[in-house]
């Protein structure tokens, strides 16, 4: 299905094309068919990269241009608005008005009236409603982004409030649930009134393996082995495989502690792989990340790894420090990311490899 036959404003669709982007997704072609475009509730099941995403640019596109609403796009965690605001800025260039929505205060709330998208965690939408925010009525368009947190035991409860007011509140706006990861979707499906939109389908296919003295077996069966560095830390190994190889590589470690000394072991051994060129631009931007905020002890040590092109992410990090990771991860600049498991929660990063070193994590 082409972009261009879609039943869009054109302006819309010349964005669209103003990508590079078409033609959809099979994933997305469903999403048209079951009515999209037309107004209905749906509940988007399918695995990551797989057009999520655009699918609910589509569904605003539509609602705020030619609908003549507003459109809320709710998020469980404000590192995840920010970068939604980041994706979504373009839109001015249609006379959309963009916003992003995070605080703890209610002063400014009146000026999201002025505001045709507004990009808002899910503790935001409930304050909004609990205040009873007069602009909330002309909401044509409800995204629910990670709406599998809906089982979480901590953000679970307000998810599940804030969709239950909005459905009753707003009996006429459309609501578009998203997710990678929900095993329940045609219940969250019949609760919303909605059309389910699930599919396996992904562009890139993914391989499930388990590492073990140099050897990586795949689900499949398959085998293929990874040339030893360490015999001490096997997470080096295969980062070390990984960018040799001209990929980067995620690693996912179980406390803050832990990903920063990760970050800190694969660094010495990946920096050799890097290129007189690639080392210039990392001191440069070690030096930008000292001089983007508070100069702190932790971002002293995030500095010094960076020059060896690994990084660490963690909420102990300020947000700009956590943005310069991830954008310079995105550019390719940054080879190896050690995080804790909250980067997973939608912050979308590209990567040829991706290490989980332990199944188990103890909360308190």
């Amino acid at each position: 299905m082409k972009i261009a036959n879609l039943d869009l404003p054109p302006q819309a669709k010349k964005l669209i094309l103003k990508r590079g982007i078409d033609s959809l997704y099979p994933p997305q072609v469903k999403a048209i068919k079951k009515g999209l475009l037309d107004g209905q509730n749906l509940v988007l099941a399918v695995p990551t990269a797989s057009g999520k995403t655009l699918v609910a640019e589509l569904a605003m596109l539509q609602g705020i241009l030619t609908r003549g609403g507003k459109a809320i796009y709710m998020v469980p965690l404000k590192a995840l608005a920010a970068e939604k605001y980041t994706d979504f800025a373009e839109f001015e260039e249609l006379g959309i008005k963009v916003i992003q929505s995070t605080g703890d205060f209610d002063s400014e709330d009146f000026k999201l009236a002025n505001y045709d998208l507004i990009i808002c965690t899910n503790e935001k939408i409930d304050s909004l409603l609990r205040h009873d925010t007069k602009w909330v009525k002309d909401v044509k368009i409800i995204v629910s982004d990670e709406v599998h947190l809906i089982d979480d035991a901590n953000r679970g409860p307000t998810l599940e409030v804030v969709l239950a007011r909005l459905k009753k509140t707003l009996p006429n706006s459309q609501i578009l649930a998203l997710s990678a990861t929900i095993s329940n979707a045609d219940e969250i499906a019949d609760w919303l009134d909605a059309e389910l939109v699930q599919s396996d389908w992904r562009p890139v296919k993914l391989s499930e393996g388990v590492y073990l003295k140099g050897v990586v077996e795949f689900s499949t069966g398959t085998q293929i082995r990874i040339p030893i560095v360490s015999t001490k830390h096997p997470e080096i190994n295969i980062a070390y495989d990984t960018i040799k190889n001209s990929g980067q590589i995620l690693v996912f470690a179980n406390t803050r502690a832990s990903s920063q000394a990760t970050s800190e072991r694969i660094g010495q051994e990946i920096s050799r792989l890097l290129t007189a060129q690639e080392k210039n631009q990392l001191v440069v931007l070690a030096e930008e990340l000292l001089t983007s905020g508070e100069k702190t002890k932790l971002t002293e040590r995030l500095a010094k790894v960076i020059q060896k092109g690994s990084a660490f992410h963690h909420a102990g990090l300020k947000p700009a420090a956590r943005k310069i990771v991830e954008n310079n991860f995105r550019k390719n600049l940054i080879k190896c990311v050690c995080a804790t498991p909250t980067l997973a929660a939608g912050v979308n990063l590209p990567a040829r490899r991706v290490v989980i070193m332990s199944l188990s994590r103890y909360q308190a």
